[in-house]
C-alpha cells in the first residue's frame, strides 16, 4: 500500500522479474534516504540552501516510492476494502503518534520558548488538528499532516483506477498538479485532512506507479544510472537556485512554481539512481523498515534534545545553530527512535498498522538482502 507496508512480492511484475535482483535492497536504500532528509530538513542550523535542496523533493519522494510499490492485483480491490486497510495501516498510527505529540505538547509547553508561544491556548485547543489534518492545526507535531494526505491520496488514486489506466490516470494528475502549482496563492484556504495537498501528491504517486509498470529505473545499467545521478544533481542544485524554498504541507511552490514539478522529479531520480547504485546495509534496512516511526517522532525528539542540551547548560538559550547541530542532533533523534521502535512493538498493534516485515525468502530459504513489500 505505501512506501513502508512490507510483506510479499508479487508474482505480478510480470517482464520485472529478471530485472528486479537487487529491487528490495534497491528500495530500502530510497527509503532510508528519504527519511533521513525528512529529519535533516526539520532540525535547526541546517543551511538555508540546503534545507531549500531537500524541501524541494523529499515528501514528494516518499509518495513516488508509494506509488511505485502497488502491486497491480492490489488495485483489483473494491474501494471500501481499499480504504479500510489504508484507514488501519495509516489511521492507527496517525492517531496514536498525535495523542503522544499532544502528552508532549501539555507536558512542555509551560517551559521555555513554549511558554510565550502558547499562552493563552486552552488544553484541548491542540485536538481540533486532528480532525482538520492541517499542518497549521497540527503544531503538536507538523510532520503529521503526511498521515491524512497519505490516506486521501491512496483512497483516490485507487478509485481512480476503476475507470481509468495507468497512463491516463498519471497524464490527469499531472497536469492537475501543474495547474495547481501554478494557480495556487499562498492565502488560499486548504481543504481539511490533507485533500489540497494531496492534489500535488497524487501526480507523484501516480508517476512513481506508472515507472514501476514501464520498467523505468529497474533496467538501467550503473554507467547511465551514474550519468543519470550527475545530471540530475546538477540540474536539481539549479533549480532550487531558482525556486527558492517550497513546501507541500503548506501548499507553497516556491518563488518559480513552474519549476516545482520537475525540481521534485529530478531529486527522484537523483535519489532512486544513487540507490541502485548504493549496497544494502543493516542501517539502511533498519531506517527502511521504521519510516513510519521515525517519520513523525524525530521531531518530538528534536525538542527533547534541545530542552535537554539547555537545561544541562551544554548550550546557552541563545545558542546559534548551525550545520554541526543539524547533523548531531539529527543522528540523536534517530538513535531516540530506536528504543521507541521496540516499545512499539511491545504495545502488540494489530499487524495491518505499521506495515510487516519478514524475512524474504527464495526456494523456503532466507535471503540476504533487504525487506518484502506488500502493498
Amino acid at each position: 500500500m505505501s512506501a513502508i507496508a512490507l510483506g510479499s512480492r508479487s508474482a505480478s511484475f510480470g517482464s520485472l522479474d529478471k530485472a528486479v535482483v537487487n529491487h528490495y535492497d534497491f528500495i530500502d536504500n530510497a527509503k532510508a534516504i528519504g527519511i533521513v532528509l525528512i529529519v535533516l530538513g526539520h532540525s535547526k542550523g541546517l543551511p538555508e540552501y540546503l534545507s531549500h535542496l531537500v524541501f524541494g523533493f523529499h515528501v514528494p519522494l516518499f509518495f513516488f516510492i508509494s506509488g511505485f510499490l502497488i502491486k497491480s492485483n492490489k488495485l483489483e480491490t473494491s474501494i471500501v476494502d481499499n480504504a479500510k486497510k489504508v484507514l488501519q495501516y495509516a489511521g492507527v498510527p496517525y492517531v496514536l503518534f498525535f495523542i503522544v505529540a499532544y502528552i508532549y505538547w501539555l507536558g512542555t509547553r509551560s517551559i521555555g520558548a513554549k511558554a510565550l508561544m502558547y499562552v493563552g491556548t486552552a488544553w484541548y485547543v491542540p485536538v481540533w488538528g486532528l480532525f482538520t489534518g492541517l499542518v497549521s492545526d497540527l503544531y503538536v507535531d507538523p510532520p503529521l499532516w503526511f498521515f491524512p494526505c497519505f490516506i486521501s491520496t491512496v483512497i483516490v488514486y485507487h478509485a481512480s483506477r476503476k475507470l481509468l489506466s495507468t497512463t491516463i490516470s498519471t497524464w490527469l494528475f499531472v497536469v492537475l498538479a501543474a495547474a495547481i502549482s501554478l494557480l495556487w496563492k499562498t492565502t488560499s484556504p486548504q481543504l481539511p485532512f490533507g485533500l489540497s495537498p494531496m492534489l500535488i501528491a497524487l501526480a507523484f504517486y501516480s508517476l512513481g506507479q506508472a515507472a514501476r509498470t514501464k520498467n523505468y529505473f529497474l533496467s538501467l545499467k550503473s554507467a547511465h544510472l551514474i550519468f543519470g545521478f550527475l545530471i540530475a544533481l546538477a540540474l536539481l542544485a539549479y533549480a532550487v537556485s531558482k525556486t527558492g524554498l517550497v513546501d507541500l504541507a503548506s501548499m507553497n511552490f516556491g518563488l518559480s512554481p513552474k519549476l516545482y514539478l520537475l525540481t521534485a522529479m529530478l531529486g527522484i531520480f537523483a535519489t532512486f539512481s544513487i540507490s541502485r547504485l548504493l549496497p544494502s546495509s543493516r542501517i539502511t534496512r533498519w531506517l527502511s523498515a521504521n519510516t513510519l516511526t521515525i517519520f513523525p517522532l524525530h521531531f518530538i525528539f528534536f525538542s527533547l534534545i534541545r530542552g535537554v542540551a539547555t537545561s544541562l547548560h551544554l548550550i546557552p538559550h541563545e545558542y546559534h545553530y548551525g550545520l554541526g547541530w543539524s547533523l548531531m542532533s539529527s543522528i540523536f533523534a534517530i538513535l531516540l527512535c530506536v528504543p521507541a521502535v521496540y516499545m512499539l512493538r511491545l504495545l502488540r498493534l494489530p499487524k495491518e498498522s505499521f506495515g510487516r516485515m519478514r524475512g524474504s525468502t527464495r526456494g523456503g530459504k532466507p535471503q540476504q538482502g533487504g525487506c518484502k513489500y506488500d502493498k
